[in-house]
C-alpha cells in the first residue's frame, strides 16, 4: 500500500488563511488618532447641540448599512426658523453618535460592495463635531451654554477650483 501526499489541501489552507489575513485587515477602520479621547470627552458633556439641516442629521443618523450593534441616539430635532433643525445629545448620545460617525466616515466594511465605507456627509459631521471637542480643554460650569456646533455652510470653506 503506498501513500502519496497531496498538495492541494495544504496549498488550499494556506490560500484560505491569506484570504482571511487579508479580509481581517482590509475591514480594518482607520479612526483618528484622537477618537478615544474625544469619546471620552463626549461622554462627560451633560448635553451638547448640532444644528444643520434636517437631510444631513438623517444621513448620519441612518444605521441601516452599520453592521454591528445599534447604538442608541436619543433624540428629537426641533426645526429653527432659519430652516435648520437643532438637536440636544446628552453625552452618552454623543459619545454613541461619534461612534455610528467614524465608521460610516473613515472605513467600516460596506457590504453592499464589499468595500470601504466613507461618506462624505458623516466625514463633515465627524469633523465639525471633532474640531468643538478638541477646543474643549475643561469641563464646562454648570452655568455655561452646552458646546454647540453648526453645520450648514457646506462650501463656504471650500477651494474654489474652476
Amino acid at each position: 500500500m503506498s501513500t502519496t501526499f497531496s498538495p492541494r489541501p495544504a496549498r488550499a489552507l494556506a490560500v484560505l488563511a491569506l484570504l482571511t489575513a487579508a479580509l481581517v485587515t482590509g475591514c480594518s477602520t482607520d479612526s483618528p488618532p484622537q477618537h478615544p479621547l474625544r469619546l471620552q470627552k463626549a461622554a462627560g458633556l451633560k448635553v451638547f447641540e448640532i444644528e444643520t439641516t434636517k437631510d444631513l442629521w438623517e444621513k448620519t443618523t441612518d444605521q441601516r448599512s452599520r453592521d454591528g450593534l445599534d447604538l442608541e441616539i436619543k433624540s428629537q430635532p426641533k426645526d429653527l426658523d432659519n430652516g435648520l433643525v437643532q438637536i440636544e445629545l446628552s453625552g452618552v448620545g454623543l459619545a454613541n453618535y461619534l461612534r455610528v460617525l467614524d465608521y460610516m466616515a473613515h472605513g467600516g466594511a460596506d457590504t453592499a460592495n464589499f468595500g470601504r465605507h466613507r461618506s462624505a456627509e458623516s466625514v463633515r459631521m465627524y469633523d465639525e463635531i471633532a474640531g468643538v471637542l478638541d477646543g474643549i480643554t475643561k469641563r464646562p460650569a454648570p452655568a455655561d451654554p452646552p458646546p454647540r456646533v453648526v453645520v450648514d455652510d457646506a462650501f463656504v470653506d471650500a477651494e474654489n477650483t474652476e
